[in-house]
């Protein structure tokens, strides 16, 4: 299907990409491209007036990468999921990273699919900000004068993953004591889509959970954490019952909200299973 008439805008430089964020007027941002030529697609299919103005991000080298040093680890927005999937810098808590990317649609669409674009869609399901908010990270904007901006990745969610700003990078900060559990459930089985999941981070010393995050997707909003689930967490031991004494300690909105029994019960599950994960490790 041919797309409506627009106008593609390909920035050589990170400022040049800022300036025309800001300056472009009806515009979306084309970042690996697999969510934006979809829905392009889809409304023209149906109708409705599509944008005038595209900014591929794909010249701009500056936005490409991962490293990492004994203080953290830093991934650039149009890093390709399949890149961050296969570097060896994912190690201690940003192994959990590892696993997301395994997880998130196939090989074809993980070479092409941009980290800065899971996490900046707007699409409320994406598979990577649980774990952007589990690890604290800092999400980093570049501003037309060349200064910048930074909010945490729970902050962004809170603000509907809306930023008058380029995305440029996430900052995570090491931390050997954290341990990280995720689960997700498929939403149907020919499309790869998560109907729901679940990312719980605490630090153990002598098996006291301590700065624990519970962050829930349900599907219907943003990435969140459960902090009723979290206080109770904090502070115990790790033991065989635990995850199903937390069970009881639920902020019952974020899972029951356009949510039916199976869903519901899979949040308990997979939070459960979570819990009993990290207490199993050492």
């Amino acid at each position: 299907m041919l797309l409506n008439s627009l106008t593609l805008h390909t920035p050589r430089s990170l400022p040049e990409a800022a300036k025309l964020f800001k300056e472009l007027e009806d515009s979306k941002v084309l970042a690996g491209g697999t969510f934006l030529l979809n829905i392009l697609k889809l409304l023209k299919s149906k109708g409705i007036r599509t944008v005038k103005n595209i900014l591929s991000l794909s010249q701009v080298d500056e936005l490409k990468g991962i490293s990492a040093d004994a203080q953290g680890l830093t991934i650039k927005a149009m890093t390709t999921i399949t890149d961050v999937f296969e570097s060896p810098l994912l190690t201690d808590n940003f192994q959990i990273i590892h696993t997301i990317c395994r997880n998130i649609s196939t090989t074809p669409i993980r070479n092409m699919a941009t980290f800065g674009g899971n996490l900046t869609c707007r699409y409320t399901w994406t598979e990577m900000p649980v774990a952007t908010i589990a690890l604290d990270a800092q999400m980093y904007f570049l501003l037309p004068d060349g200064k910048t901006s930074s909010m945490s990745a729970e902050d962004f969610f809170k603000n509907n993953a809306r930023s008058e700003h380029l995305f440029t990078h996430a900052v995570i900060t090491r931390n050997a004591q954290a341990r990280l559990a995720y689960r997700r459930v498929r939403k149907m089985s020919d499309v790869d889509q998560p109907l729901l999941t679940v990312c719980v981070k605490t630090n153990l010393k002598d098996q006291q959970w301590a700065q624990t995050r519970a962050v829930i997707n349900n599907g219907t909003a943003f990435a969140q954490r459960d902090y009723q689930l979290e206080e109770f967490l904090n502070g115990k031991t790790s033991n065989p019952h635990l995850g199903q004494e937390a069970m009881n300690h639920l902020t019952t909105t974020i899972y029951n909200t356009r949510s039916n029994e199976y869903k519901q019960h899979m949040f308990r599950v997979c939070l459960r299973q979570a819990i009993e994960e990290i207490c199993k490790s050492k």
